[in-house]
């Protein structure tokens, strides 16, 4: 049974929690995005060359879809297991509109042909917003 002084002690952190929830909220969907994240997932005895990823590979594809910005986030291994994705593009668009037109624009083609220049991984590809 839960005495008096854990309910209150349990209460106040939960509101708390929600009012820190609450502030985030609120900022998020004040500046909500759409995104298109590329997940390029661990295999055994992937290849993956990061530098001509970061160096040729991203500029062509920011200089194509004319994304706001690019966060790369390179997976890596723990102590006890392999990282479940080599790499994630996460470039992000100020409206859906604008990522329609990137992902309509006829040079997108080029990107997709590039890709096999850095990696044998076949990419999965995520439209997302921002929550």
């Amino acid at each position: 049974m839960l005495d008096r002084r854990s309910f209150v002690l349990g209460a106040a952190t939960g509101v708390g929690a929600l009012t820190v929830l609450s502030s985030t909220v609120v900022n998020a969907a004040a500046e909500q995005t759409m995104s298109l994240n590329v997940l390029y997932p661990n295999h055994e005895g992937a290849k993956f060359d990061l530098k001509y990823y970061r160096d040729s590979h991203i500029p062509l594809a920011m200089k194509v879809m004319k994304a706001d910005r690019v966060m790369l986030i390179e997976g890596i291994p723990t102590p006890t297991a392999a990282a479940p994705f080599l790499m994630i593009a996460h470039f992000q668009f100020a409206s859906p509109e604008a990522l329609k037109a990137a992902t309509d624009n006829p040079q997108m083609a080029d990107v997709r042909a590039d890709i096999p220049k850095f990696t044998d991984i076949k990419p999965t590809v995520m439209v997302g917003r921002s929550a």
